[in-house]
């Protein structure tokens, strides 16, 4: 007697067969749809159209960082009469950041004719590249040696992932300059230069001594007030000052409070009327972190 395997049955094979089917069109869909995807993540410098003062095409700075930059970038354009173009990519294709730079100052005309006070500031994140590209007329006062030391400045906090506050660190000593050689005072504030922000942090180890040296007094003083005042016996309760006495000195006995000032931003007048067909030699400087 011959042993047969039993057919299979309809439904089952039907099933695997739809199955199959499936896996092939999903895995077509992606061959065809994944190199597509990668083109559109390509900047290319043909593509990128200027969409104000700041044009964040990787989407990595903060609304608050976008704003202050865009009010700092109108008032220098204002009063100054010079264009200051913020760009942040995602990556360069391959394109060197001086020449990726400089074909977009090119091609956005940053700055005025014939003037050409224009920079471009450009920060490339996945190459973790940035370039500032500055226009032939302002070359004199923004040389590569001084653009280069305010890119240095801002890379502890390009290493941070704080793209904005590099991006408007570097943007303010940029606007800071062109206001000068103006003669112009920008009503935005802007940050602090690093030198400034570290002679002004008190080490934590000397406040900690300091209010140790404050109460030690406290305790001092109130020992000395129970002494004259409570019949010569200084252990006895009366009406003097203890350990509490002494932290007046810190303002705890008062009700005034100590408060800081906030950072703010002149929103200024005018908007982006456009950039104004300014030109550049290649000149500027650059780096990586």
């Amino acid at each position: 007697m011959i042993d047969r395997a039993a057919p299979a049955h309809p439904l089952r094979t039907n099933r695997c067969f739809v199955f199959m089917r499936s896996i092939l069109g999903i895995l077509s869909a992606v061959l065809i749809l994944f190199p597509l995807g990668l083109t559109a993540r390509a900047e290319k410098v043909e593509q990128l159209k200027p969409q104000g003062y700041v044009n964040d095409f990787a989407g990595v700075l903060s609304a608050p960082a976008r704003s202050q930059m865009t009010a700092l970038c109108a008032e220098v354009d204002q009063k100054a009469h010079a264009q200051v173009a913020v760009v942040t990519i995602r990556s360069l294709e391959g394109v060197p950041t001086q020449e990726f730079a400089n074909r977009l100052f090119k091609q956005w005309a940053v700055g005025y004719k014939p003037d050409d006070r224009g920079v471009l500031v450009l920060l490339a994140v996945s190459d973790r590249k940035y370039w500032v590209e500055v226009g032939y007329g302002l070359e004199p006062i923004l040389p590569d040696g001084k653009v280069g030391g305010f890119g240095r400045e801002i890379v502890p906090l390009l290493r941070q992932n704080d793209y904005g506050g590099a991006m408007l660190q570097l943007t303010s000593r940029i606007a800071e300059v062109i206001a000068q050689d103006r003669g112009v005072t920008l009503g935005s504030r802007l940050p602090m230069k690093p030198r400034e922000r570290e002679s002004r942090r008190i080490p934590q180890g000397a406040v900690l001594l300091f209010l140790l040296a404050i109460a030690v007094i406290g305790k001092v003083i109130g020992f000395l007030v129970r002494l004259f005042t409570g019949g010569g016996n200084p252990r006895g309760r009366g009406r003097g000052l203890g350990l509490g006495g002494g932290w007046w000195f810190l303002g705890g006995g008062g009700g005034g409070g100590w408060g800081g000032g906030g950072f703010g931003v002149s929103s200024g007048g005018g908007g982006f009327g456009g950039f104004g067909g300014g030109g550049s030699g290649g000149g500027g400087a650059g780096g990586g972190w």
